[in-house]
Formats: C-alpha cells, structure tokens, sequence
C-alpha cells in the first residue's frame, strides 16, 4: 500500500522504491510526511497522530513498519474521557458537532 501511495499519491518513480530508501532521497519533505499520514489513515483504520518520530530520514521499510504498528483508531464518543464537552466545540454550547465556526464570521443568532 505505501509503494502505490507514493506512486499515485506523490508521482515517485516505482523503480526508486526500495526499503532503504529515505524520504530524503525520495524528496518528499516533513509537509509531504503528514500528507501521506492523512492519506493513509483515510484509507485505513489506524490512528497516525503519534508517529511524530517519522522524519526525512526514515527508511521505508521503518515507515512501514510504523504504519503497521499504529494503533486503530477508536470511535469518539460524546462525554468519553478525552471526548470533547459541547461547550468545548468549535462554535460553543449548542452548535451542532458538525458545524465549524470561524472567528469573526457573522452569526445566524442576530
């Protein structure tokens, strides 16, 4: 899955994938780094948040192993420990959990 995401995702040349390879060599950067953690978690269901340590100069084959060992993601259940309160949500008490509010922005409340 990592080759093919690198190949698809990032226009990597097949033949440059090898597990020694860094993301150095590869030219992808700490920006392209959190990019490919997103794509992966998207497509799977592991949680990335703590794979921090991932950086220009892992190798492959230590990215895999990393992917592969990151724990599954865990549904988020309202009033959970580590769950966010409703007054704590982006747009305050009573703002529906899928609404973002943006600083500054005009209100519907008048």
């Amino acid at each position: 899955m990592l080759c093919e995401l690198l190949v698809e995702e990032f226009g990597i040349d097949a033949a440059d994938i090898v597990p020694e390879a860094t993301f150095a060599t590869l030219e992808l950067d700490s920006l392209s780094l959190a990019e490919l953690a997103v794509i992966v978690a998207d497509r799977t269901d592991k949680d990335f948040r703590g794979l921090g340590n991932l950086d220009k100069d892992t190798t492959l084959i230590e990215a895999a192993a990393a992917f592969e060992a990151a724990p599954r993601c865990e549904a988020v259940v309202p009033g959970a420990r580590g769950a966010a309160a409703p007054s704590d949500a982006p747009g305050g008490a009573g703002v529906p959990s899928g609404s973002a509010s943006v600083a500054g922005a005009p209100s519907s409340e008048g």
